[in-house]
């Protein structure tokens, strides 16, 4: 009965990450699915994400409502719709407290090697590899140890933060936060 008390929760939702070569990659499948489904909503965590991807939209004569900040998000407007994280918050606590109750339950987070997140650890170097193995910038990388270099990445963050400190940006984020 108290065997499960100290066992470390696993999260409710399953994240899918969807990595791109570049920011500018990631667009293009943001908006050849949103033109293809209309299911999808797209999430932002910070307002400068959501704001370059509603300008994008309209851009693209897409409905740039599809585009909602997590602070704007009600339960209700995320059922029956497939939601799509446009990039991962640093700290895995918070994202697994937003989605705990949502229908969903295998959410596409769509990164690039140009965001904040994958750049602290790396991404230059991934971006370099992957170029010498003649993959395409367009091309997705998707695959579970990826999701799981991410989530132990946002739980060493996890660890160096005392405090957070809000931000307008991923990239702020980690400026605000992290030495």
């Amino acid at each position: 009965m108290f065997f499960n008390l100290f066992k470390k929760k696993e999260p409710t939702s399953s994240f899918t990450d969807k990595t791109f070569g570049s920011l500018d990659a990631k667009k293009r499948a943001c908006v050849a699915l949103a033109s293809k489904d209309a299911s999808v909503i797209f999430v932002a965590w910070f307002p400068d994400t959501a704001s370059v991807f509603k300008e994008l939209f309209v851009a693209n004569r897409l409905h740039e409502d599809r585009i909602v900040e997590v602070r704007n998000l009600h339960g209700a407007k995320i059922n029956h719709l497939r939601p799509v994280f446009l990039e991962h918050f640093p700290l895995s606590a918070k994202e697994d407290e937003l989605v705990k109750n949502w229908e969903a339950k295998q959410i596409d987070v769509y990164n690039s090697l140009d965001d904040a997140l994958l750049k602290h650890f790396g991404g230059e170097r991934i971006q370099a590899l992957i170029k010498q193995m003649g993959m395409q910038e367009d091309e997705v990388i998707e695959h579970a140890l990826i999701s799981k270099s991410i989530r132990n990445a946002q739980d060493k963050i996890a660890e160096k933060v005392s405090m957070e400190k809000s931000a307008h940006s991923q990239k702020e984020w980690f400026e605000k936060n992290m030495d």
